[in-house]
């Protein structure tokens, strides 16, 4: 089931790697959305998709967060605060040998997971999210060292961070070069970039194809494949590797997620869930990681 949107709150999108003249082939039909592939480049995009006004009022309040509509939001994110620290500490040791120290920013930090896996490696940290819901919550830990907005439009001070970190973020972003430049600002000479985002040319995606678990509909507006990542990046970062990704989870979670279960499920299936949500793995989620450095312009 996707979100159910009004056709006045649609529009088409064109691929940013191209520009408007490039023609785009359907891959998917998840109506009224449609995941297109720009026939120059390849890039995979969400057209049509709500505007960016329409799914901003999605990101705002709880429901997004605790939505009852399978795939959608982060239905069991709140709930998983472990895994997700030893998930983003993972990421961390692997953006360790570009950058183990200073100040570092999480875009669309949420509660303030990664917050506290960088704090506990030594960073001064600091997270950004458009929610006002989870920015609320996430202040009761962190204060105001969680802002809520975006970054093109965040007051933080021009090479003011060592590390900006956007994980399970770019497949949101709208105006995907516009945040780049944002970032670029804001990191000091030197300074690293890292992002996860789902990959369409991974195995994963490859075999689920339209079961895909990362067609996160309406929210995800694109989807970056490691050659594609790369083009985006490349006017104002210098890429030092890009990985595949994964996450850890429960075998609840990602038995809610294959079978793409809504947050009631019934009382059989929730015993079988709360059974398996005894247990945690990593899994490849069909992710990438990329991890760049600030070029100097």
């Amino acid at each position: 089931m996707t979100h159910i949107a009004s056709p006045s709150d649609l529009e088409t999108a064109t691929c940013p790697l191209c520009g408007p003249s490039a023609q785009a082939v359907t891959r998917y039909d998840f109506a009224p959305y449609q995941v297109v592939a720009c026939s120059s480049c390849g890039l995979n995009y969400l057209s049509p998709r709500l505007t960016q006004e329409a799914i901003l009022k999605l990101y705002k309040d709880e429901a997004y967060y605790n939505s009852n509509i399978s795939g959608q939001g982060y239905d069991e994110y709140l709930e998983l605060s472990d895994n997700w620290v030893k998930t983003f500490t993972l990421r961390l040791r692997q953006i360790a040998p570009y950058k183990s120290a200073g100040r570092a920013l999480d875009i669309g930090c949420g509660p303030g997971y990664f917050l506290t896996a960088a704090q506990n490696m030594g960073f001064d940290v600091f997270g950004l999210d458009p929610s006002d819901y989870i920015v609320e919550m996430g202040q009761k830990t962190w204060g105001d060292r969680i802002q809520l907005g975006l970054i093109e439009s965040a007051n933080y001070e021009s090479e003011s961070f060592d590390l900006v970190v956007a994980f399970d973020t770019f497949e949101h972003i709208y105006d995907p070069k516009s945040f780049l430049k944002a970032i670029h600002r804001v990191l000091k000479p030197n300074g690293v970039l890292a992002i996860t985002t789902p990959d369409p040319s991974s195995l994963l995606a490859k075999l689920s194809g339209k079961n895909w678990v990362s067609f996160k509909l309406p929210e995800h507006v694109f989807y970056w494949s490691p050659e594609t990542i790369r083009r985006v990046l490349s006017d104002n970062f210098d890429v030092l590797e890009v990985n595949r990704a994964g996450q850890y989870a429960t075998l609840g979670f990602l038995f809610r997620r294959l079978f793409r279960l809504k947050n009631d499920p019934g009382k059989f299936l929730s015993s079988i869930v709360d059974f398996l949500n005894r247990f945690s793995i990593y899994s490849d989620n069909g992710s990438l990681t990329v991890i760049a450095r600030k070029k100097i312009c």
